[in-house]
């Protein structure tokens, strides 16, 4: 059985990261309801067990959230995508992919606003904000993996469905 961790919009660009199967938290002050991106989770402990799951030792994937594109919005290759990525013990680096294969280059360390007021006790939380143009690809709906990867191994990805025109 293959585990879940499901990323759920909260207000603006906000997220936080939960178990499948697990209560989600509400915004109740968000203007708009939550939107959910499935992620799957790895660390270097579940790699090395081949476990599905987060281990015992207490290690946290990391998390972020893809705030432009949204999910089948309609994009051009080359526009600008951006977002925000945090963990326990920092930010090792952020990929962009297609289904293609294509890649993109990624900016990182910018600041991206509310991220370090939510998450204030956070190694880089001030400069949680990444960039990416968005991968030449031709027309047609299109699958993004953002792949964040932790300083101590553990791995993320985000999948967004994007039509390029």
């Amino acid at each position: 059985m293959t585990s879940h961790w499901k990323l759920f919009a909260c207000g603006v660009g906000l997220a936080a990261v939960v178990a499948a199967g697990c209560q989600k938290s509400e915004n109740a002050g968000a203007a708009a309801p939550s939107t959910e991106t499935t992620v799957a989770p790895t660390t270097s402990a579940q790699a090395a067990t081949g476990a599905s799951a987060p281990v015992a030792d207490n290690s946290k994937p990391p998390f972020g959230f893809l705030d432009n594109p949204k999910e089948g919005a309609t994009v051009a290759s080359g526009s600008w995508a951006y977002g925000w990525v945090l963990d326990d013990s920092g930010i090792a680096s952020v990929t962009v992919t297609s289904e293609t294969g294509t890649t993109s280059p990624v900016a990182l360390g910018q600041a991206f606003p509310g991220v370090a007021q939510q998450y204030p006790n956070m190694p880089g939380s001030d400069k949680a904000g990444f960039g990416f143009p968005v991968p030449k690809l031709e027309p047609g709906i299109h699958t993004l993996t953002i792949t964040i990867t932790a300083k101590d191994g553990g791995k993320t990805d985000i999948r967004r469905q994007i039509r390029v025109k």
